[in-house]
């Protein structure tokens, strides 16, 4: 028995809503973060889709990567640039240096449970700025656009390469800066605030087309290149950006590959199907379902 646990957030609104038949619980999850218990509470509460997006006819696309963690652009230009804040390459050394210290101790020992505590903490903390860093932009993108295309990476396959230069950095490198993170938080939150996240074939060559032309040719890791066919120079996110903002319009029959599928949110209720177990819960037609920690 854990007894009473205090919570980080106010819960007198959840209550309030709980009294008016208006929210329902559906469970909490307790989980460990570092050296803190995490209790999340799962909550389905009944309110309206909320249409206050501030440039509801504004389409934009997305791409993610390492160099930057997402650059953002309309059809014809780009319009924002995220830095990848490399939360983990900040801290290898520090982290090397700890786990050097751990190795040398007994173990067991009470100075390497101190030492095993600190990496734990170093942890924590590299994986609390990647999720506010990753939060915040999405957030901003779907309270502001009304059309987000984001690039349906395989992520797992990406993690999975062998036998180029310098690969196992670079593995590090794309699980440092969570590319499919990004999608996943776009997925949920585009329906909380009306806006709509549309991925795009994960077979579209956004990379490598070239936006003025159409030409796709094959550029490797090459961050500028040049189009053998108008001669136009590019960089490779803000090039990508652009045609993944134009494949809104596309669709999976005018990208030049096409296999795979295109993914789509609905205006539907956010609890949907995940309330699972059980009866459907009384709380109204359009539901949402928030996390509280």
């Amino acid at each position: 028995m854990l007894g009473t646990l205090r919570t980080h957030e106010n819960t007198r609104r959840i209550e309030r809503l709980i009294a008016m038949n208006r929210a329902k619980i559906l469970g909490v999850t307790v989980s460990r973060q570092g050296e803190r218990i995490i209790a999340a509470v799962r909550v389905a509460v009944a309110r309206p889709q909320q249409a206050g997006v501030a440039q509801s006819d504004s389409t934009v696309g997305i791409d993610v990567g390492v160099r930057r963690l997402a650059t953002v652009a309309t059809t014809s230009e780009v319009i924002g640039e995220l830095a990848n804040p490399r939360a983990l390459e900040h801290r290898l050394a520090e982290l090397r240096r700890l786990q050097c210290q751990r190795a040398r101790r007994t173990r067991g020992s009470r100075q390497y449970l101190e030492t095993a505590a600190t990496i734990t903490r170093l942890h924590a903390q590299v994986a609390h700025l990647r999720r506010h860093t990753i939060h915040v932009v999405t957030t901003t993108l779907a309270k502001t656009h009304g059309v987000v295309v984001v690039e349906g990476l395989d992520a797992a396959s990406l993690l999975q390469q062998k036998g180029l230069s310098g690969a196992r950095s670079r593995r590090r490198g794309l699980s440092d800066a969570a590319l499919g993170e990004i999608r996943r938080q776009l997925r949920y939150k585009c329906p909380w605030y009306g806006s709509r996240s549309i991925e795009a074939d994960r077979f579209f060559p956004s990379s490598k087309t070239c936006h003025t032309c159409g030409h796709v040719q094959d550029i490797g890791w090459s961050e500028h290149w040049t189009c053998e066919e108008c001669l136009s120079s590019h960089q490779r996110d803000d090039n990508a950006a652009i045609n993944l903002a134009r494949w809104a319009g596309l669709g999976s029959v005018g990208a030049p590959v096409k296999r795979g599928a295109e993914r789509q949110t609905e205006s539907h209720s956010a609890a949907g199907d995940d309330t699972r177990k059980g009866s459907p819960t009384p709380v109204g037609s359009n539901n949402s379902v928030r996390s509280a920690a």
